[in-house]
């Protein structure tokens, strides 16, 4: 047990919360396993835990808000998020802090669900469905679209041909939105409030304050900065931008040098 923890605690954040999603989607096939064995009735754990857009139900469950973002369907539906969650991150952690990460990763997946019960309750074509929403699809998309649109210049390889990430996160905007019609169309608006707010997030990266921050403020104090590290600040600023307009390629040795150096990873 002791192991298990060690291992969980020295991993980056991204995998900790690949781990939790894991752990999560295990814990009721296992659990309804055992009540079978012992022919006891199985427990449907998530429906207490998804997201319905009936404004009674979300009154009564705040907390869903949140909580649906590490509920799957099936392998598929894990496999594909943890997947592109992995990629995503371990190129988002080479360039900004854990925190940023967390933030947002978990105000992805509020704006998704905010979106996909605005939706259901506005449009007519969703009247009288409640279906529930669950999965991690709207905090990954935030962060997907917000590496694409951050550093929307920077080319990556898809095996076969190059591509910028403000085409890919282009293509994933445009998938999400015309399959609405067609399947799942409570997740896939749920894409596309994540892929807003990742969006925002990145154009808004050097003068939004954080949601975290201002949450927190009145328990904070306020610490003025030593100069060096505003100076600091300041210089990886301008090395953010030349990645944003120019690519990852485009730094010279020293400034990726600067940059791992005073990479935040607490």
């Amino acid at each position: 047990m002791e192991l298990g923890y060690n291992y969980f605690t020295n991993q980056p954040v991204f995998k900790k919360i690949i781990i939790i999603n894991i752990v999560i989607f295990l814990l009721p096939l296992v659990s309804n396993t055992f009540l079978f064995l012992f022919n006891l009735p199985q427990i449907n754990i998530i429906k207490f835990f998804d997201l319905h857009p009936n404004f009674n139900e979300i009154i009564t469950s705040p907390w869903t808000i949140v909580t649906y973002s590490f509920f799957h369907i099936d392998f598929f539906h894990i496999f594909w998020n943890m997947l592109i969650l992995y990629l995503v991150s371990d190129y988002f952690l080479s360039f900004l802090n854990n925190k940023k990460f967390l933030e947002i990763y978990f105000f992805g997946a509020i704006s998704g669900g905010l979106l996909f019960i605005i939706s259901y309750n506005i449009f007519p074509a969703f009247e009288n469905s409640f279906s529930p929403l669950i999965g991690s699809s709207a905090a990954v998309y935030s962060l997907l679209i917000f590496v694409c649109a951050y550093f929307p210049n920077t080319i990556i390889n898809l095996i076969f041909f190059n591509v910028k990430l403000k085409n890919l996160g282009l293509f994933y905007v445009i998938l999400s939105l015309i399959q609405i019609p067609f399947s799942n169309a409570g997740g896939n608006i749920a894409h596309l409030g994540g892929a807003i707010y990742g969006f925002y997030y990145a154009k808004n990266y050097n003068s939004l304050k954080s949601p975290l921050d201002i949450f927190f403020k009145s328990f904070k104090k306020i610490n003025v900065k030593p100069k060096n590290k505003i100076n600091n600040q300041v210089e990886i600023d301008k090395i953010l931008d030349k990645i944003s307009k120019s690519g990852y390629e485009s730094l010279s040795k020293k400034e990726k040098e600067i940059l791992f150096k005073n990479s935040d990873k607490n």
